[in-house]
């Protein structure tokens, strides 16, 4: 019965390289002939078929037990991809807390910060983490509550700065672990990002 379960630890996590961007490309260079050769040949696939995400490796699900607990040393820290269906992608994981599930793009961030770049695996780990989720959520309560003021006090233009300035730092560190626009997983392919965009650009 254990011959059927699959290997765990390094055996399946391996670390996000230079190199693997080299695998990746292979990968898709195949895939790219796989589908021109079905051109060419007049053949057909059922869209039921086609190749799909694993639903079990979503962002921002749990990984699933049958992988096991990855050793320590591969939490927090880019990876090379589980779901097959991304393996010929331009995208790698990070396990976070509650080994909890994060894509990202992995072409070069702001076209200089690749995944193995130490400020942007800073970035992640921050992005990643709960407490900078938290403190941006109380930071958007704050600021709701100072703007229904009725007659703002002649410090509260100090504190709309300070806002700006910790939004900016919260995009900043987005834009730096995810890029900005172009490929998957990008700042600006999540909808929610946009408004943080506009707001910022506006203050």
């Amino acid at each position: 019965m254990a011959l059927l379960l699959p290997p765990v630890g390094s055996e399946i996590f391996r670390r996000f390289q230079p190199d693997s961007l080299e695998k990746i490309q292979r990968r898709h260079d195949a895939k790219e002939e796989e589908q021109q050769r079905r051109k060419e040949k007049n053949i057909e696939v059922a869209e039921e078929d086609l190749p799909k995400p694993a639903s079990d490796l979503e962002a921002g699900k749990p990984l699933p037990f049958i992988y096991g607990d990855p050793p320590p040393e591969f939490l927090n820290t880019p990876l090379e991809e589980l779901d097959p269906f991304y393996q010929s992608e331009q995208t790698f994981i990070v396990l976070g807390n509650g080994n909890t599930i994060f894509r990202f793009n992995a072409e070069l961030a702001c076209y200089l910060l690749s995944p193995c770049s130490r400020l942007r695996i800073a970035a992640i780990r921050i992005l990643i983490h709960s407490y900078p989720f938290l403190f941006i959520m109380v930071t958007i309560l704050a600021n709701c509550a100072f703007m229904t003021l009725g007659n703002p006090p002649a410090w509260s233009k100090i504190v709309e700065y300070v806002f700006t300035l910790i939004y900016t730092f919260e995009a900043t560190v987005k834009v730096f672990s995810r890029g900005f626009c172009m490929g998957k997983f990008t700042f600006l392919k999540d909808p929610w990002n946009w408004l943080d965009f506009m707001v910022i650009s506006m203050a």
